[in-house]
């Protein structure tokens, strides 16, 4: 059981040979109820039509027993004879006699013949050493005197040494008058019967049961009765079915101990019935052996399929342990791995190991870098303490140059040290990443005022936001590099004027448009601009790309996929750069 449930061989071949084996023995069962309900159908119409064959054969037989009676009348003589009213002389008795011998000497089967004249009364009996001889009644004019059963049919069934005889009784009859002058009868031995019957029997099949008549009286059968033998069990169900259906001559009966097959055939009036038991032993052993096959094929494909299964297996999982194996070097360090060449047709197993060879690599190069940036992590820690020092310094001084132009009376020169050093101040703040809106706006104030100082008249700048905008967060230096693009780019390269407009609108998002009117971008420089922020990387062919691009990249990298942004340019006319963040509805702040 532990096997079981470690190996994954064991857990491939058992389901398979699960999924396997279920799917069979559905089939199995089905197939087996199938195949008996088809070899029960085959057996069935191939014994009907065998028996169509048999029947008419039979009917054929007892035609010819019947046409005897009228070889009589190809002998003149004995016709006269028998048709005389006069007592026959010993010597026309004897002719009679011998007549009659010859007339049935050539079917052996045929036992005692009598011939009783309704003339004259008179019996004449043949073939007595092979059977009793029959008594017939006298005759009272062309009747017989008193009722006798079996001499009232052309075909009855009589009994000798328990044995079931046919008995034919064939009127002889005046083909003037019409009327019966006489009567023959005979035994007729089942040898002949037996014969034509015995395309029918098999040593699997069941009894054969032949009936003469409406009324279904045992003729010959192949299984041993006595002479007073009672109905069979299905013999009141078969004729009632006979009687109800009267078009339908053939059919089955279903029984504990099989099918009995019928058929039934009425030609020059006698009606032949032969019944046929095909036994579910016979049924059962036929769809048995077809499921033995069956099964044997099954065991074979279940065989191959498990040492398929088997040697699939295997072979995967030897390729599984091998990426394993590299795993655990991962695991210990070894970033260093043996690369694989990709095979012409790669399957999934290869795929998996090409990409985890390429992870490794990823992840080496990754661990340099992490290894890198932590070393001038901890360099720029340093040169951060060191210089620490330097803005209080800074600070000191412009308070004290401050306070020596207000000495000085320099209000002016005072105030641009003022501005100057709460522009400083807002730079060299490194604790916050995010500030409100305010701020960034106030700090844009202070650039600008020193950037008036400088161009006069050149710079015009409009600010517009609204009171609900000042409270949003966003990341902190995004408005100054904006306005110091456009003047580096619109006023110191170009006509030597600029006109700038901030312009801030709040949605469901915050919009920041920044216009101005100087000498704008060239589709390559926006191509460059795009190019950067996508790849994560700085534009250095020229400096004029590089404070945009950042201010893109931050915020992208601080907004996330709701961060959208635009430029379009016509140069001396109108230079947009518009950003579009998302707002937190929450706080109203920006994500």
């Amino acid at each position: 059981m532990k096997l079981i449930k470690g190996s994954i061989i064991s857990k491939i071949i058992i389901s398979l040979i699960v999924a396997t084996t279920i799917p069979f023995i559905v089939s199995n069962y089905l197939s087996y109820q199938i195949t008996g309900t088809a070899i029960k159908t085959q057996l069935v119409e191939l014994n009907q039509n065998s028996m169509s064959i048999t029947l008419s054969t039979l009917h054929s037989y007892f035609h010819d027993l019947s046409l005897l009676g009228l070889s009589y009348f190809s002998d003149v003589t004995l016709v006269r004879l028998l048709s005389s009213t006069e007592p026959q002389t010993p010597a026309e008795s004897v002719y009679i006699a011998q007549r009659l011998e010859q007339i049935y000497g050539n079917h052996g089967e045929i036992g005692s013949v009598s011939y009783k004249s309704a003339l004259t009364n008179k019996q004449f009996n043949i073939r007595q050493n092979y059977n009793s001889k029959v008594t017939i009644p006298d005759f009272n004019g062309q009747e017989l005197s008193y009722a006798h059963d079996e001499l009232q049919q052309p075909f009855q069934v009589t009994y000798y040494n328990k044995e079931r005889r046919l008995r034919v009784n064939k009127p002889f009859i005046d083909i003037e008058t019409r009327e019966i002058i006489g009567l023959t009868t005979f035994d007729v031995k089942p040898a002949q019967i037996r014969s034509m019957i015995a395309s029918l029997t098999t040593s699997e099949h069941g009894p054969i049961y032949l009936f003469i008549g409406e009324d279904m009286e045992l003729l010959y059968t192949t299984e041993e009765t006595s002479e007073s033998y009672p109905e069979l069990p299905w013999q009141s169900e078969l004729n009632q079915r006979l009687q109800d259906s009267s078009s339908l001559n053939k059919g089955e009966l279903q029984a504990t101990e099989g099918s009995y097959v019928y058929y039934q055939t009425n030609t020059n009036g006698t009606t032949l019935t032969l019944v046929k038991l095909i036994p579910e032993s016979l049924i059962n052993a036929a769809r048995t052996n077809a499921l033995n096959k069956t099964l044997l094929i099954q065991i074979v494909s279940l065989i191959f399929v498990s040492v398929l299964a088997a040697f699939i297996s295997y072979y995967m999982l030897r390729r599984v342990k091998l990426m394993l194996q590299h795993i655990k070097r991962l695991q210990m360090g070894n970033f260093q791995l043996k690369r694989k060449p990709k095979p012409a047709t790669p399957d999934e197993l290869d795929l998996l190991e090409l990409r985890f060879q390429e992870m490794a690599s990823e992840l080496d190069e990754l661990w340099n870098k992490q290894y890198r940036h932590q070393l001038e992590l901890s360099q720029a820690r340093l040169k951060m303490l060191q210089a620490q020092i330097n803005p209080h310094f800074f600070y000191n001084t412009l308070q004290s140059i401050g306070t020596l132009a207000i000495k000085a009376n320099a209000r002016e020169v005072s105030d641009r040290l003022a501005e100057f050093g709460a522009l400083f101040r807002y730079t060299m703040d490194i604790e916050s990443e995010a500030v409100n809106l305010s701020d960034e706006m106030a700090h844009l104030e202070h650039y600008i005022v020193l950037q008036k100082g400088r161009y006069k008249n050149k710079l015009q700048v409009d600010l517009r936001c609204p009171e609900e905008a000042l409270t949003i967060r966003v990341p902190k230096m995004i408005l100054q590099p904006l306005v110091e693009n456009s003047i580096i780019h619109g006023l110191e390269r170009g006509n030597g004027t600029i006109h700038i407009t901030v312009n801030i609108v709040v949605t469901d998002k915050l919009l920041i448009e920044v216009i101005d009117n100087g000498k704008g971008f060239t589709d390559d420089q926006i191509n460059q601009v795009k190019k950067s922020v996508i790849e994560q990387q700085t534009v250095v062919t020229e400096k004029k790309g590089i404070g945009l691009a950042n201010v893109l990249k931050r915020l992208a990298l601080y907004c996330g996929n709701g961060f959208e942004w635009s430029i379009t340019s016509a140069p001396y006319e109108q230079t947009t750069v518009a950003l579009m963040l998302p707002i937190d509805p929450t706080r109203g702040e920006n994500v």
